[in-house]
Order: C-alpha cells, then sequence, then structure tokens
C-alpha cells in the first residue's frame, strides 16, 4: 500500500482510558500556578519553582499541591495526577526515563496519593488509583519508584525503592531503606521487606492529605485573592476572589495562607519569614526573588543576602504546617536540601517547631523534618549527608549523619558519627539502605 497506514489498523481511541478519563487539566498557561484557571473551590496549586516539561501532557485533577522544586517531566509519554494529591518538595517524575521512540511510558498517580520529600518516580508506573478505588497512598521521603505499582492503600517507606515490575499490594508497607525486586518480596512479610500498614501510619497519612489540600486552596486564595491587584476581567463579577495574580506574594521568601486562606493549622493571619537587620533586630523579609522557597514562620539570625549566599539552589524551607524554624547565623546548604514539619501547627503546645544552630551544614538533597511533639533540633556544627533523612531526630553538636542515613524520632547524642546509609528507628540501629 505504498507504505501508507490504512484507517483500519489505527487502534479505535479507549474513552475511558485513564489519562482520559476523569478528565484533569492540562499544566500550562494559564492553569499554573492555580489549576484550572480561576478556580476556587477545587483549585490544585503548583508552586511557581516547579519544573514542567512538555506541560500539555501533565494532567492534574482538583484540589492538588504540587509543592517547590518538584519535577514534572513529560518530554515524552504522559503524567497524570488525580484529585487530592500531593507532589511534594523537589519529588521528580519522569515519564519516559530512557527516552524511548514512540513510548507507552507513562506516569499515574491517582487520587489520594502523596509523594514524599525529594522521591523519584520513573515510568512506567501508576501510583494508587483514580476513583471509587482509590485509597490513601504514601510514599516516602527519598524513596525511588522505579517502573512499579503501588497499589491503592499501600506505603512504601522512606529511601525505599521499588524495582520495574513489582507490584505492592493494597494494605502493605515497604520498610524504610530496603530494596524491593520482586512480587513475593512485596507482598510476603517474612522475607523482611514488608509489614502490613498501621493505623498510626494510615492515619498520619490521611493527615497529610488533608494539610496539603487545605495548602493547595490556601496559596490558590494568595496568589488570586488580593483585590489590590484588581478583578480579573475573564470572568463574571459574581465569581468571588478571583482577582488578577499576584506571584510576588507565592514566591521566595513569603507569607504562608494563613487559616483565613484555609489551613486550619496554620495562624489566622498569614506569617513570612523574618532576616536580622543591619541593627541587630529581626524585620520582615518578603523578598520574591530570594534563592529558596521560604515560607511562613521563619527566623534566620543572619541578614538576607548572607542566608542565600550560604544556600544552594532549590533549597526548599516550609513553615507553613509546624512553626516556628530558628536558624542561627551560619546555616550551609547544598542543592535542593528541604526542611519541614509535616503534620505540625502553629501551636506551641504541640512542640512541633524546628531549632537548626550555627554551623549546621546540609547536604544536597537531605530532608530534615519536624512533626508534632518533636521539638527538633540540631546543634551547633553538625555535618548532614548527601540524602540523608532526618525524621523527628534532635542530633547533638558536632555529630555527623552519613549520606543516604535515615534517623527517625530518635536522640542522637554530641559528636556523634552516624555511618552511611545506616537507619536508626527509635534510637536503636534498625539496619541499612539496601540499595
Amino acid at each position: 500500500m505504498e507504505g501508507r497506514l490504512l484507517l483500519s489498523t489505527i487502534p479505535p481511541v479507549n474513552q475511558r482510558h485513564p489519562y482520559l478519563r476523569p478528565l484533569g487539566v492540562p499544566a500550562v498557561r494559564p492553569n499554573t500556578p492555580v489549576l484550572p484557571f480561576g478556580a476556587t473551590k477545587v483549585a490544585s496549586f503548583i508552586d511557581p519553582t516547579v519544573g514542567i516539561v512538555n506541560g500539555r501532557h501533565v494532567i492534574v485533577g482538583n484540589k492538588t499541591f504540587i509543592a517547590p522544586y518538584a519535577r514534572l517531566n513529560a518530554t515524552s509519554g504522559f503524567i497524570k495526577i488525580g484529585t487530592g494529591s500531593n507532589i511534594l518538595d523537589g519529588a521528580t517524575l519522569t515519564s519516559n526515563p530512557t527516552r524511548a521512540k514512540n513510548p507507552t511510558t507513562s506516569i499515574l498517580i491517582g487520587n489520594l496519593v502523596s509523594v514524599g520529600f525529594g522521591a523519584t518516580v520513573l515510568g512506567p508506573t501508576q501510583i494508587g488509583s483514580l476513583g471509587a478505588q482509590a485509597k490513601p497512598t504514601g510514599i516516602g521521603a527519598n524513596a525511588l519508584i522505579d517502573s512499579a505499582t503501588i497499589e491503592p492503600g499501600a506505603i512504601v517507606g522512606t529511601l525505599a525503592r521499588v524495582g520495574p515490575g513489582v507490584t505492592v499490594p493494597s494494605g502493605m508497607y515497604v520498610l524504610p531503606g530496603s530494596n524491593v525486586t520482586t512480587n513475593a518480596e512485596a507482598s510476603d512479610p517474612a522475607l523482611g521487606k514488608v509489614v502490613p500498614v498501621t493505623a498510626t501510619e494510615f492515619t498520619d497519612l490521611t493527615k497529610n492529605l488533608a494539610n496539603n489540600t487545605a495548602l493547595a486552596a490556601g496559596y490558590a486564595a494568595l496568589y488570586q485573592g488580593d483585590t489590590s491587584t484588581g478583578t480579573s476581567n475573564v470572568f463574571s463579577p459574581v465569581r468571588k476572589g478571583v482577582n488578577n495574580g499576584n506571584l510576588s506574594a507565592v514566591e521566595g521568601a513569603s507569607n504562608e495562607p494563613g487559616s483565613a486562606n484555609g489551613p486550619s493549622f496554620e495562624p489566622a493571619s498569614p506569617v513570612g519569614p523574618t532576616f536580622l537587620a543591619p541593627l541587630g533586630q529581626q524585620q520582615p523579609g518578603l523578598i520574591a526573588d530570594f534563592r529558596a522557597r521560604v515560607t511562613g514562620q521563619v527566623v534566620f539570625h543572619q541578614q538576607a543576602a548572607i542566608v542565600a549566599h550560604r544556600l544552594g539552589i532549590g533549597n526548599s524551607i516550609r513553615a507553613d504546617q509546624g512553626q516556628p524554624f530558628i536558624f542561627g547565623s551560619t546555616f550551609t546548604s547544598g542543592d535542593y536540601v528541604v526542611i519541614n514539619s509535616p503534620l505540625g501547627s502553629n501551636v506551641a503546645s504541640t512542640n512541633s517547631g524546628l531549632t537548626i544552630y550555627d554551623g549546621v551544614q546540609a547536604g544536597d538533597r537531605s530532608v530534615i523534618l519536624g512533626g508534632p511533639g518533636a521539638k527538633v533540633s540540631i546543634g551547633g556544627n553538625v555535618i548532614i549527608g548527601a540524602g540523608a533523612v532526618l525524621d523527628r531526630t534532635t542530633v547533638g553538636a558536632g555529630s555527623t549523619i552519613g549520606a543516604r542515613a535515615y534517623v527517625a524520632n530518635s536522640t542522637i547524642p554530641d559528636n556523634t558519627a552516624i555511618p552511611a546509609g545506616a537507619i536508626i528507628i527509635n534510637n536503636k540501629l534498625v539496619g541499612s539502605i539496601q540499595w
């Protein structure tokens, strides 16, 4: 047939395919940072620092939060993210990592899915589900999902890896640092890499999803809720809360939304970072072109220009859940460092703030997390290795945390050296990163 393709050989379009149904909105202007454009009650929020490649192939549902410095790469293939989900700070989704021609590789993130701080997802991958089958599903900080399926209701722990072709069943929790390479390892607790999800883990994940849905609404309101920018002429005046967008309100060092804009765990009025003034007092520092994304009550005991000089690229320091965060005068960080206090609040009695003393150095892609009751502090001259995760852990002065170590719910004495890849939970060494 002279090399031509007969119409009869073209497969019919499946209108019920998950990449077509339910419908979503492509992450291209004007649907960023608020998606869809002009939404209020169902708005998703994509932080202005998020890197999106081929946004017409990145489809996002409602009430979803895509956090600072996440990267969504759909150079080929598709990425679809459902409703009520979150892609947290520094996470990377790549639909076609091998750059295969005419790929079928895509990433489907269902409803009620949390992809954690610094996590990596490589296509073809499905995490959770859309529609009635959706259940809270979670991926931990700095974890790797490599061409796998994570069923609704499963959780992958911090710094764990799930390899190609593996399916993690609903209700299973992949232990931190595990390298799961077979379906047997993903489903049989006797093999030592998974256990059933506990009620506490499920509750924390559910709260994580609810908090980030509230943050999506809050940041959307910050961006388009400022009446001083003028009412948007695209919509009828009867649509309230949609004004011309103000990017400076959601860029650089900025206010958190405040409970008046949705997040009930925040102060009534928006709070932003402060920096040291030349005369020694703290002063507000709302700096739209600041080197890092800094939100909420973050107190730097140093001038803004000096702080910026000591931070790597792509740092996200968000005190928009637990707060305050208090920094000494000489904090230094590598690239894509995340500091956060998920599940916390501004209520002082929750002790969900975080204190980092002078001389602390945080390596590339390290993650420092507070949380309710943790009252985290990182002592002076502590060195945190690249890719390490500290979760609700206090570290004594002069200590060293090795690269890709995971330390959770622990207190580390002064001058302690934690080996690279060590896993310490509740003050006990329980294993090491397996990959």
